[in-house]
């Protein structure tokens, strides 16, 4: 989120490993390839260059989890920890007075459903860092996952 500016939608995708340490705890990261970004129009559609600022950035979460059994097949887990990331790409408005950092460092929660092999769940993710090289503007992303675990 840039100052004024509206929240873009963007992909997210990668794969993430956990490890139960009994029946309710444990620790789960993983790697990340994730879009962010603003726009100034109200249409979070809007890509055009003089209106949004597109990032991307790779992201590795460490993450406790508290859950439980639903079912035998089914589960429910909550997650949180920080996350630390690497901008890999950053395309900004010609007339955007600002720059954008390399890194980004914050706080992620989520919570997850899994039923079999299929897992589902919100997630959002605060930036701590300024994300610009001027100005309080923070990353601020929410997602929504669907994946598979092996």
């Amino acid at each position: 989120m840039l100052s004024e500016q509206h929240l873009k939608l963007g992909l997210r995708g990668g794969v993430n490993i956990g490890y139960l340490f009994d029946e309710h705890f444990g620790l789960r990261t993983g790697l990340c390839y994730v879009m962010k970004g603003a726009t100034t129009s109200s249409d979070v559609f809007d890509y055009a260059s003089d209106r949004a600022t597109r990032l991307s950035y790779i992201d590795l979460p460490v993450e406790a989890t508290v859950g439980f059994r639903l079912s035998p097949t089914s589960r429910f887990d909550l997650h949180a920890g920080p996350y630390l990331s690497r901008l890999l790409r950053a395309k900004v408005p010609r007339t955007a007075p600002y720059t954008i950092r390399n890194w980004d460092t914050g706080i992620c929660i989520g919570f997850d459903f899994i039923v079999g092999h299929f897992v589902i769940g919100p997630e959002v993710q605060y930036g701590l860092l300024r994300v610009t090289s001027s100005g309080n503007e923070h990353n601020i992303g929410y997602s929504f996952t669907v994946g598979y675990r092996f």
